[in-house]
């Protein structure tokens, strides 16, 4: 048994026919896979599930093994689709797939051309998945967001240094998936705006730093309209222009920044140091 790596994951041999499936900058544990005698299963814990991780592991581990004939046998509706999404066709009371009809369902390929957009093109890094994502209170709007655990614990901090100060800090926006970041560009071109005009806002999915679940938009208290530009002449933007930096927090889209998106005031990023 090895080591197996992934794009986002470390899948680690524990003991026999085990693997951990790990993140690869914290280190966190995400799951465990299994595979023994050809037959393959998974487990994640909840914070892991609906962000890719199962996919991105099964895939990993099913290329490097180069077993044939992997099986897998699950009753559950979205297990199935998992297995289907991934190649393994029915064989009587299971599923089976081989390394050459294994498949790895690329969802940024798949959202970015049903939109039209060409992603060699796009200015804009390319920001991966959170393999990890918790509830972190509500938004503006009474809506649940969820951030990845590290970035909560600082976006607590922050926000209870900023209200010390007098400073109300808001959420509006926390991680987004790229479904979420589809729809909302969907729903521009909807309305009949060009994907040129759409893309000087928003960015593609793929490329938005809320996939992280370490970005935030925020507002704070008063009448002004949220993610406008007069956020920056807010009490509260100048608080975080002097504070922010001390709890991990960086400006992600100021004036004249290098990814061709407009400057938002509002949108901050956790991040251990800054990236640029």
């Amino acid at each position: 048994m090895f080591t197996i790596t992934t794009p986002r994951l470390n899948l680690q041999p524990t003991h026999k026919n085990c693997w951990s499936i790990c993140d690869q900058n914290s280190h966190d544990l995400l799951g465990k896979i299994f595979f023994h005698n050809n037959w393959f299963n998974i487990i994640l814990k909840p914070k892991s599930l609906h962000l890719g991780v199962a996919t991105e592991s099964g895939y990993g581990l099913i290329k490097a093994l180069n077993s044939q004939a992997v099986k897998a046998k699950t009753d559950l509706p979205h297990a199935r689709l998992y297995l289907k999404n991934m190649g393994f066709v029915q064989v009587e009371d299971h599923f089976e797939v081989t390394p050459e009809t294994l498949q790895y369902p690329d969802l940024y390929q798949i959202l970015n051309a049903k939109l039209g957009i060409d992603t060699q093109h796009i200015r804009a890094p390319k920001y991966p998945t959170a393999t990890q994502i918790v509830d972190a209170g509500m938004d503006f709007f009474n809506r649940p967001i969820k951030l990845h655990p590290t970035a909560y614990q600082a976006w607590q901090k922050l926000q209870q240094a900023a209200q010390a100060d007098g400073i109300q800090l808001i959420p509006v926006s926390a991680y987004r998936s790229l479904n979420y970041q589809a729809e909302l560009i969907q729903k521009k071109l909807d309305q009949g705006q060009t994907i040129a005009d759409i893309l000087n806002v928003n960015t593609p999915p793929g490329h938005s730093e809320h996939h992280t679940g370490c970005a935030l938009d925020l507002t704070t208290d008063g009448d002004q309209p949220v993610l406008e530009a007069g956020f920056a002449d807010t009490k509260a933007y100048a608080w975080l222009k002097e504070n922010a930096e001390t709890y991990g927090f960086y400006e992600s889209y100021p004036e004249n920044n290098p990814h061709g998106i407009i400057a938002e005031p509002w949108h901050w990023c956790y991040a251990h140091k800054k990236t640029g």
